[in-house]
């Protein structure tokens, strides 16, 4: 007889506390039949007389019976020391014997009990290989390790019943019901199921069900619509019942039962425990439990303080494989040959005379990073991220002279064409009075014009070449390309960026965002690159002033019309170009036409939106910067890069339906000189969460505390893109969550070490480490080698 069929029922009894339901029917039924297989007699006597009313005993009676059923199955197995001894020697063999996880980057079709048609359902949730179904860990848990009585049962609660079904009823119509009638000796439930007819075949009069569900009492019974059900059968441990349960993320045509059953028996199916690639060191020092403790707990925990620690151990994992890679690849960079660029002090100060403004302290100590950087024989790698107006082009435009100055070409890359203008329009004014040839490349341009600029780019004719993605086009190439500055960068994918640095033999990379970045996520993106701030703002600007509307329409366009009588000029956003079927949102049609005959009727008022053609984009933003327009009624294409000094008002229609990093993004289209300006959000379907959220902006101006907050509500995947950024195989890490820059500042400084080989990992444990690095990381290597 195997005697672990015993065993393990027993010990998880006593890890239960002894309730006589480690097994589905009652342990002591379970043993009692069990010992039918027994050929000991004296041992079946045994267990037999300790088994035969221990569903009568006390808890702490059942422990003492529990103990000594452990201790005569022991010393049973001591008498043939022959199969004792081969039983050892087959657990130490395979106790040596790991599954690594670098095993498991293989077709998820392909996992026992999957196929094609369920691997297209995951699919959609970006679970491709075995490896992501492993890791597609649990949203939320329940707790349903306690049965209840129907007895008990308090209307409007959630509970978890174990009942026999006494009848069964269908009623066809437009509405299939089902209903259950069943029974758990102290009440009686009824149970309903709609449009679920083939639950029929499932369903038997007499057999016992798990239901979970929340419970009402109607018109003197209770009922349980649409309840979780798992049929009972004995001997069986339930997968949805007595147990903490895992909650997972679906999609259409997959449910939970389904889920947890393809996990479960996925994790069963891994024969051995799975190796752990972080060195032990480590994992002593941070107080992390084991990686295949960690992984099956995650799943199918035993308790809720093993969920927290396989938590922290897999988020641990996740942070410290990828900063292990940006600070390696950064490592990697800082030992590439270079272009030296020769660099003086004195061209700051001939820079800054270009310029009709005053630099700011932030501008000019960004400008000292970038020389310095430029007069190493390794190339620049670095970030500049800084609020809205703050004034990071004409630190990339000083870059773009230093490399003029040493006869190298730059190119800047800007998201849109209408900020790539801007760039451009911006560079030939301040370089108006230098010998220096400046271009612009986008779609909109002739195709005469673009093969003269192809010419002279490669024949070296061309020192600065500004541009939208038009740049990366195969046929565009350069003689001598020393810098390459990427604008907006977190708006271009990772190959759209890779593309443009690939147009040189190791350029100077700068890339600039924005959208000011908190210090967690910076460190997670951006571990591989140096990084600058910019916080200050040019001086003169008065702080913008933002007020919430609810459901308000007169109220803001009143001050729109005050602004507009000064001279000033406006702003007017909504969410869609057109009306749309399913979202109740202003569009920008049906606002224009409304407000060209009410609010705005004596004034000039255009549209603008991506879907109009460039050149006509172009026209409005050249009307609205020389007067000739007053008021743009747009899309969030004017977020980025639209700079009209006398622009005062900004009114955001439907605003809860942005991101805040958006809105603050769309409120720096104002304030961008000494006039008092504003920003007038109107929410027409105000909730409390909406209304709480967009109050933030009302108080406070400074990006950095903004992205702080739009990081906590809505994650980092919704601000920067998961795709672009490197973090969709992030799984678990939330880097707002408690102790969470605690936790990757370890990961960080552990990864140092072991890139510096401060401690001595196994060969072994590195390799595999690098394996699941090099299978998961792919599009966060793409970003990494692309700046």
């Amino acid at each position: 007889m195997n005697f672990e069929k015993l065993t393990n029922p027993l010990r998880l009894e006593l890890k239960r506390g002894c309730n006589n339901d480690a097994v589905i029917g009652g342990l002591d039924k379970f043993i009692l039949k069990s010992l039918t297989d027994l050929d000991d007699v004296n041992l079946k006597r045994k267990l037999t007389k300790l088994f035969k009313d221990y569903d009568e005993r006390t808890s702490e009676e059942r422990k003492i019976i529990i103990r000594e059923c452990l201790s005569l199955i022991e010393s049973n197995l001591k008498k043939d020391s022959h199969v004792r001894q081969s039983k050892i020697s087959n657990e130490v063999e395979n106790s040596l014997k790991k599954t690594k996880l670098s095993e498991l980057f293989i077709p998820v079709q392909y996992v026992k009990g999957i196929g094609p048609e369920l691997a297209k359902k995951l699919y959609k949730l970006r679970i491709e290989t075995a490896y992501d179904l492993l890791m597609y860990f649990p949203r939320e848990y329940l707790d349903l390790r306690d049965v209840k009585k129907i007895v008990n049962l308090t209307t409007g609660e959630n509970a978890l019943l174990k009942v026999r079904i006494r009848n069964i009823e269908e009623k066809k119509g437009k509405l299939n019901i089902l209903t259950v009638l069943a029974t758990d000796g102290t009440g009686f439930i009824i149970a309903v199921w709609f449009n679920q007819g083939y639950l029929k075949k499932i369903f038997k009069v007499g057999m016992e069900l798990y239901l979970y569900g929340k419970v009402q009492f109607s018109y003197g019974k209770w009922e349980m619509p649409s309840p979780a059900y798992e049929i009972v059968e004995e001997g069986k441990e339930p997968l949805n019942a007595l147990r903490i349960t895992p909650i997972y993320s679906l999609t259409e045509g997959l449910n939970e039962k389904v889920m947890r059953s393809k996990i479960k028996n996925f994790i069963d199916s891994i024969p051995y425990k799975i190796f752990d690639y972080i060195d032990k060191q480590v994992l002593e020092r941070n107080n992390l439990v084991d990686l295949d403790f960690a992984i099956r707990n995650i799943h199918f925990p035993q308790s809720f303080q093993d969920i927290s620690k396989s938590k922290k151990r897999l988020i641990f994992n996740e942070l410290f494989e990828l900063q292990y890679l940006l600070l390696n690849r950064k490592r990697t960079f800082k030992k590439l040959e270079g272009y030296a660029f020769t660099t003086k002090n004195s061209f700051i100060d001939e820079f800054s005379s270009l310029l009709p403004f005053e630099l700011t302290s932030d501008q000019l100590k960004t400008m000292s990073h970038i020389l310095k950087d430029f007069s190493s024989h390794h190339p620049m790698n670095r970030l500049i991220h800084g609020d809205v107006g703050s004034g990071k082009t004409v630190v990339a435009l000083f870059a773009s002279y230093v490399a003029y100055k040493n006869g190298f070409q730059s190119a800047i890359m800007s998201p849109t064409e209408i900020l790539a203008e801007q760039t451009f329009k911006n560079a030939l004014n301040i370089f108006k009075n230098l010998n220096m040839n400046i271009a612009l490349l986008t779609s909109s341009t002739k195709r005469k014009e673009r093969l003269k600029i192809l010419d002279d780019l490669q024949n070296g004719n061309i020192d600065i070449i500004i541009g939208t993605h038009a740049l990366i086009e195969e046929d565009v190439s350069f003689k001598k390309l020393g810098l390459v500055v990427v604008d907006e960068q977190h708006r271009f994918g990772v190959m759209q960026r890779g593309a443009l640095k690939n147009k040189a033999i190791q350029p100077h990379t700068l890339v600039m965002s924005a959208t000011p970045i908190p210090r967690t996520l910076a460190l997670t993106l951006y571990g591989d690159l140096d990084i600058s701030e910019i916080r200050v703002l040019p001086k003169g600007r008065k702080p913008v002033i933002t007020k919430v509307f609810l459901n308000d329409e007169e109220s803001p366009y009143s001050l729109v019309q005050e602004e507009l009588n000064k001279g000033h000029k406006a702003y007017i956003v909504c969410p869609l170009i057109e009306d749309s079927d399913s979202l109740e949102v202003k569009s920008v049609e049906t606002l224009f036409n409304k407000l060209k005959n009410t609010h705005l009727k004596n004034y000039k008022i255009a549209k603008l939106h991506g879907a109009m053609p460039s050149v006509d984009k172009q026209k409005v933003i050249d009307d609205f910067k020389n007067g000739d327009i007053q008021a743009i009624v747009s899309t969030t294409v004017v977020e980025v890069g639209v700079d009209v000094k006398d622009a005062t008002v900004i009114v955001v229609e439907d605003a809860d339906r942005f991101g805040l990093a958006t809105l603050h993004q769309l409120r720096g289209r104002v304030g961008r000189s000494d006039l008092q300006s504003y920003c007038l959000l109107i929410v027409r379907t105000p909730s409390k969460e909406s209304v709480e959220r967009l109050r933030i902006l009302e108080k406070t101006n400074n990006g950095f505390e903004v992205a702080e907050e739009d990081l906590r509500l809505r994650g980092e995947g919704e601000i920067f893109g998961t795709k672009q950024s490197g973090l969709s195989n992030l799984h678990l890490y939330s880097l707002m969550q408690e102790d969470s820059i605690t936790l990757l500042e370890q990961a960080r400084s552990e990864a140092l070490s072991m890139i510096n080989k401060e401690i001595t990992w196994e060969e072994e444990r590195v390799e595999e480490l690098k394996r699941i690095i090099s299978k998961k990381y792919e599009d966060a290597i793409l970003l990494i080698e692309v700046g």
